[in-house]
C-alpha cells in the first residue's frame, strides 16, 4: 500500500464508521452541499469511481461543461440506499479515483472535505488524521488546490486537533482541520465554528 492509499485509507474509514450509525432521517437530512442531503453527498463521494474517461467528457457535455450541474445529475440518480452507499465508499482506493488531471492529493481531499459537509450538519465530531489533515490543509493553502492568498494574509491558522499551522504571526484562527479545511472552501457553516482573535477577519473575507 503507498503512502497516499494508507493515509486515504484511515480517513476512509474514520468516515465509514461515522455513516454506518446514521438513521433514515439522518440520511435525508440537508448537507452543507446546497441542495444536497447527506444521502446526496455519499453518493457524490462515490462519483469518481464510477466514471470512465469517456463517461466524465459526456456527462459534462450533456451538462453544457456546468460541473455542478454534471454532479448534481450524477447525485440524484444514484438510487442506492444510504446503507448500500457506505458500504461502496468503505471499499474505495486513492488508486481508484478517476478524474482526468487530478493530482495525487485530489482523492483525499475530495472525502476529507466532503466528509465535513456531512457531519457538520449532523453534528458528528469532526474527525481527522494528522496525516490526512495536514495533507488536505497543506495543498489548500499551498498546493495545487490552494485558495486565494488574500484569504489567509496576515493571519496564523492553526489547527486544534492536529499539529498543523501556516502563517507567521499575526491574529490567530483555530479550529479542528476538518473544520478549517471546509472554512477555506467557503462553507459559511464552518467559518463560523473558527476562534482566535483572527476569525473575524477571516469571515469578513469570504
Amino acid at each position: 500500500m503507498t503512502d497516499i492509499e494508507s493515509v486515504y485509507a484511515a480517513e476512509r474509514d474514520l468516515l465509514v464508521g461515522q455513516l454506518r450509525g446514521l438513521t433514515d432521517a439522518e440520511w435525508a437530512s440537508p448537507s452543507l452541499c446546497d441542495g444536497w442531503s447527506v444521502r446526496d453527498v455519499a453518493a457524490h463521494l462515490l462519483m469518481p469511481y464510477g466514471l470512465s474517461f469517456r463517461g466524465f467528457v459526456v456527462g459534462l457535455l450533456r451538462a453544457r461543461f456546468r460541473f455542478d450541474r454534471f454532479a448534481d445529475r450524477w447525485a440524484r440518480a444514484d438510487i442506492r440506499t444510504g446503507p448500500q452507499l457506505v458500504e461502496a465508499i468503505a471499499a474505495t482506493t486513492a488508486s481508484g479515483f478517476n478524474v482526468p488531471g487530478a493530482g495525487e492529493t485530489a482523492p483525499l481531499s475530495h472525502l476529507f472535505l466532503h466528509a465535513q459537509d456531512i457531519r457538520e450538519p449532523l453534528d458528528l465530531p469532526a474527525e481527522a488524521t494528522r496525516e490526512g489533515g495536514r495533507r488536505v490543509l497543506d495543498d489548500l493553502t499551498h498546493g495545487k488546490r490552494a485558495v486565494d492568498p488574500a484569504r489567509t494574509e496576515g493571519l496564523h491558522l492553526m489547527a486544534t486537533d492536529i499539529d498543523w499551522s501556516t502563517g507567521l504571526g499575526g491574529p490567530t484562527v483555530t479550529g479542528p482541520a476538518a473544520v478549517l479545511a471546509n472554512a477555506l472552501m467557503n462553507r459559511s457553516a464552518s467559518a463560523v465554528r473558527l476562534e482566535g482573535s483572527g476569525a473575524d477577519r477571516f469571515r469578513s473575507r469570504f
